[in-house]
């Protein structure tokens, strides 16, 4: 049946039978980006959250002491603040006891791992 068709119609049959592997390769591939960027939005917003319950806590702690933290031990101590060390590192230098600590919160590259 195949021996008689067209090169044409050949190329047609294997276009026709291709077209739903492709695509569906094409919906997995989107589905795939969104996840991912969505997980890339949620540890962005994880960051966020956690930059702004330190910071509180340290200028409650000054408001309520009339000093800052000593140490990021204390200040996670005294407001029940915990995080994920496996997907973040955060820097807490303290300044002086009325001066407010640098704080930051960096994403971890490989926590995926």
């Amino acid at each position: 049946m195949f021996q008689l068709e067209s090169g044409r119609a050949r190329l047609w049959r294997y276009i026709k039978n291709i077209f739903p592997i492709l695509f569906l390769g094409l919906i997995v591939s989107f589905f795939v980006l969104g996840i991912r960027a969505a997980s890339e939005s949620s540890v962005s917003n994880q960051q966020k959250s956690l930059e702004r319950a330190l910071h509180g806590g340290a200028i409650r702690t000054y408001a309520l002491t009339g000093c800052y933290p000593e140490s990021l031990d204390e200040l996670l101590d005294a407001y029940h603040i915990t995080y994920d060390t496996r997907k973040f590192i955060v820097e807490y230098t303290p300044q002086a006891s009325n001066l407010l600590p640098s704080i930051f919160v960096i994403p971890r590259k490989d926590f995926r791992k």
